[in-house]
């Protein structure tokens, strides 16, 4: 038998360290607890126009207005690890467990991914969520331009999410690689001033810049030309949905000779609130 105190405190560190050492696009995004095979995130409207009055005692005449839903759908991920060592089992309950720094490592990677996916990828949408609504790449993408991550991209960025209407106290963000940062030392238009910024930057004294929080994640994708998927968004422009929290279970296994497993188990999903919320950058690499 597994004494109970090991599944309990297991379950402790992996917690806490979760709170700890959260996936680095975590604290960008809006989180919410769901429940059920499905979740409608955000009723998104129309705009509507005043019209001209044009006589008196007129009858009523209503405006159309435009009505879309943005759904969320849950996938379940699983992780099991055998333990052959009663000296590993044993150590099951210390936070410096090596089995919950690799279980913490891989669920903040699938969070990040999950997240990631998100941003650029498809949303459901319409009434049952049967609609897909690709990534606005006409509107909300800074083209490579043959260069990496210049002040010239961050600056059209910023003024696609301003022309857009996202308000002044909502978070921006931006997701790059490290490759990214250190393209901007190299850019011709950064003036003095924003060398030194940029300089901070790199050497992680400041994590701003232009308005966007960076965030270095370096699990960026790539398109069809290996051009670098960075992105910018709003904070309310994304959100993760959790189900049910993360179980974890430590069992033996009898139909493995009583092999002792830890077993975790998560349900994630992710989506884009509004489309004029989130501008890719795509960023060349040598």
């Amino acid at each position: 038998e597994i004494p109970d105190h090991f599944h309990r405190e297991f379950t402790t560190n992996v917690e806490l360290l979760l709170q700890e050492r959260r996936p680095v696009l975590l604290p960008a995004v809006m989180t919410a607890a769901y429940s059920g095979e499905a979740a409608q995130v955000v009723k998104q409207f129309g705009e509507v126009e005043f019209q001209e009055k044009q006589s008196r005692h007129a009858d009523t005449v209503w405006s159309a207005i435009a009505h879309h839903q943005r759904w969320m759908f849950p996938t379940d991920y699983t992780l099991s690890l055998p333990i052959d060592k009663e000296d590993e089992l044993r150590m099951l309950n210390s936070p410096q467990s090596s089995y919950v720094e690799a279980m913490l490592a891989a669920w903040a990677r699938k969070t990040n991914a999950v997240i990631r996916d998100a941003a650029l990828g498809p949303a459901q949408t319409g009434k049952n969520g049967a609609t897909v609504t690709n990534f606005d790449t006409v509107n909300q993408q800074v083209a490579a331009g043959g260069t990496g991550l210049t002040i010239s991209k961050l600056r059209e960025a910023l003024e696609i999410l301003r022309l857009n209407e996202v308000e002044e106290h909502d978070p921006l963000y931006l997701a790059v690689t490290a490759k990214q940062v250190t393209d901007l030392l190299e850019t011709t238009e950064v003036t003095s001033s924003d060398y030194n910024t940029v300089k901070a930057l790199v050497a992680g004294d400041v994590d701003t810049f232009l308005g966007f929080k960076f965030i270095r994640y370096n699990g960026l994708g790539v398109d069809g030309s290996s051009k670098r998927r960075c992105f910018a968004w709003a904070k309310s422009g994304l959100v993760l949905g959790q189900w049910n929290g993360l179980e974890t279970r430590i069992d033996p296994r009898p139909d493995k000779e009583y092999t002792t497993q830890i077993f975790m188990a998560g349900t994630l999903g992710a989506t884009r609130t509004n489309e004029q919320k989130v501008v890719e950058i795509l960023c060349a690499e040598s």
